[in-house]
């Protein structure tokens, strides 16, 4: 019996730097993550060149670590290939991780094997801490929605490997839509789970005034461009301004800098725009899971360490009576033991 394939991940589609080492699929042995969130912060945002060079520094000290475990638990000679991450995501951090790893795989006569992004977003839901029981793993074919700062899609998971895409959005991302609207408040970046937290300070039972969710004409498709502006003008009326009609964003920076949203003001649109997203998401699951009555649900991406998405989503599958998987919060975000699992 042949034993279990070994693979050495790397991810650096954004600003995560990130190694794993996993094994069958699913297993993780060791996984390191170098974030550049404290470095983004300044800016309010990930610059491209920066993040590329963070790469640059971290993907060779990350590998060394986690070779260095591997040596520990005896299997850094077991390597079978080193899976890469080439796209979705920013052009010169890909090329700096594949380049990493496609010259280390080289030097060790190892096959190199170019892994899909979303598909680690999507293959999370199988993986598991060393040791682990493999028993749990997904069910499929299964609805699966990939939910982030830069994608929210919907599928059909036929088998492993094999899907089918329902829709998805058509223009912001469910997790830009969070981001931009929390920095127009005022919130630290990065964003989300800054909103997230004031959303939170809502008193309970308060009375949120709804933002619009635009209607698409396909019926698996979200839009939440329409969610940002409907949330810039709450905070425009919120800060007294009387120019009602959102500018550029570097004007809006400069009208909040100059009229600063009370913290009143700012609870409120942070607890309606999570409201907003997290309805539409919900909504958009279900409509999917009636549809294919056979699917189980798979959720993956950084906004599905959301508390109040993950409840509502845990509760659409109770109602239709589905199995859910979501990765813990360490794996929902960008990582590289998705991308081994992959």
């Amino acid at each position: 019996m042949s034993r279990e394939r070994l693979i050495l991940a790397v991810e650096s589609s954004c600003d995560e730097s990130a190694v794993a080492l996993v094994r069958d699929g699913g297993e993780v042995l060791a996984e390191r993550i170098a974030s550049q969130s404290d470095l983004h912060a300044a800016t309010g945002g990930v610059i491209p060149e920066v993040a590329a060079r963070e790469h640059h520094r971290w993907v060779p000290k990350l590998i060394g670590e986690v070779m260095a475990e591997a040596a520990t638990l005896g299997v850094a000679n077991e390597i079978d290939a080193v899976a890469v991450t080439t796209g979705p995501g920013l052009i010169g951090s890909l090329l700096v991780g594949a380049g990493v790893a496609s010259a280390w795989a080289w030097g060790r006569g190892l096959p190199v094997v170019p892994t899909n992004h979303l598909e680690g977003h999507f293959r999370a839901a199988w993986l598991r801490s060393a040791g682990a029981s493999a028993a749990s793993a997904p069910i499929l074919p299964a609805i699966g929605l990939i939910v982030s700062g830069g994608h929210t899609l919907l599928v059909r998971i036929e088998s492993d490997g094999a899907m089918q895409r329902l829709g998805g959005t058509i223009d912001d991302a469910a997790g830009e839509a969070f981001d931009k609207i929390a920095r127009l408040l005022g919130a630290p970046y990065p964003g989300g789970a800054a909103l997230s937290a004031l959303a939170a300070k809502a008193p309970r039972g308060a009375r949120i005034t709804p933002l619009p969710i635009a209607k698409t004409e396909q019926p698996y498709d979200f839009s939440f461009s329409g969610v940002k502006t409907a949330a810039i003008r709450q905070a425009l009326v919120a800060s007294g301004l009387t120019d009602r009609s959102p500018g550029r964003a570097a004007t809006l920076t400069r009208q909040f800098a100059e009229h600063p949203l009370p913290e009143k003001g700012a609870i409120a649109i942070a607890a309606a725009t999570e409201q907003a997203i997290v309805g539409a998401l919900r909504a958009g699951v279900q409509r999917a899971l009636r549809a294919n009555p056979d699917c189980s649900l798979i959720v993956g991406g950084g906004v599905a360490a959301n508390g109040p998405l993950r409840a509502a989503l845990a509760n659409v599958a109770r109602e239709e009576r589905r199995v859910l998987v979501i990765p813990p919060l360490k794996w929902c975000t960008d990582n590289a033991a998705m991308i081994g699992a992959a």
